[in-house]
């Protein structure tokens, strides 16, 4: 049986990381996957709920994390993936902030710029 549910729409997104580090490690997960439809449409009791009003969730047993961040964190401080010492954790810290910004730069340009850019050429 598995200990964890990662709760997401249906794509990689924000839960990909998460979903990583469980397979890398022989985890299994279950996986609740959220209508987009329904998320947008504000009638989503899972949505009035949620931390922020945002997903991903994951659960393990009867805890509940949001923010992909922290949920990356917690797991790999749980399966010994955070280093040996602080200046290690601190090191894992700053290569995942750096993915974090690569990709929320990513991000706008896909969902803003892409297609601003392309009409004018």
């Amino acid at each position: 049986m598995a200990k964890y549910t990662i709760t997401y729409f249906p794509v990689r997104g924000r839960a990909e990381p998460m979903r990583l580090l469980l397979a890398d490690q022989g985890e299994q997960w279950n996986e609740e996957v959220v209508d987009i439809q329904e998320w947008m449409s504000g009638k989503s009791e899972l949505k009035k709920n949620a931390v922020f009003g945002q997903l991903p969730r994951l659960r393990d047993g009867d805890f509940e994390l949001y923010q992909s961040n922290a949920m990356l964190r917690y797991l790999a401080r749980k399966h010994g993936l955070y280093g040996k010492n602080e200046k290690e954790a601190a090191l894992i810290d700053m290569v995942n902030d750096g993915a974090e910004d690569f990709r929320q730069k990513f991000g706008k340009f896909v969902w803003n710029e892409y297609e601003t850019d392309r009409k004018s050429t």
